[in-house]
């Protein structure tokens, strides 16, 4: 069987003292294609630090990449890149025609969640929150997904993963992203 193509997303950004240092600030975010295990290519962005400009960004990126017709699924690490810049996983599904699969090591506190962004006055983006749909435990991870089954959520998966619990293409994204902002890539 040909390996298939995965897409993984992550961010990194410099966290200042302040909530408002943040103001207007920049955070990369970073693409890692990945055939089988082996990264394949690396797509870079930035946005905005709480902003609203994930989801596009990131649709941007995946429909210019010489990978898109070959992109199997996309996988995002959390729904929050850049603090509550949170990406709309079902546009993003739609929009470019490839399963999104959220993964998460711990199950969200979707009730502090929901009170940081009121805190911060961004309480429309919980609605983004709501939309992504339920968190289904997979193993030692929990996932939402868009563009496809559960079946086939937990098969990119499974496919995805090498020695780490999380699939190599958002292993690696993590990495380089960190890399980028902070000099080294912190633990992936």
């Amino acid at each position: 069987m040909k390996n298939w193509r995965f897409v993984g997303f992550d961010d990194s950004f410099r966290i200042s003292s302040t909530v408002s240092d943040l103001k207007g600030e920049k955070a990369v975010i970073v693409g890692c294609v990945t055939s089988g295990f082996y990264p394949e290519g690396f797509m870079v962005d930035r946005i905005e630090v709480d902003g609203d400009d994930s989801t596009d960004k990131m649709i941007r990126m995946v429909k210019r990449s010489k990978f898109h017709v070959q992109l199997k699924c996309i996988f995002l690490s959390g729904l929050t890149f850049g603090g509550f810049n949170i990406a709309d996983i079902s546009r993003i599904a739609e929009e470019t025609g490839i399963a999104v699969v959220v993964v998460m090591r711990k199950k969200p506190d979707f009730s502090s969640i929901k009170h940081a962004l009121c805190s911060a006055n961004l309480e429309d983006r919980w609605l983004l929150i709501e939309k992504a749909g339920e968190v289904f435990n997979v193993g030692e991870l929990f996932i939402q997904k868009a563009g496809c089954t559960l079946e086939e959520a937990k098969k990119f998966i499974r496919l995805s993963v090498k020695d780490a619990k999380i699939p190599e293409p958002l292993r690696l994204a993590h990495m380089v992203a960190s890399a980028i902002v902070h000099g080294e890539s912190k633990r992936g």
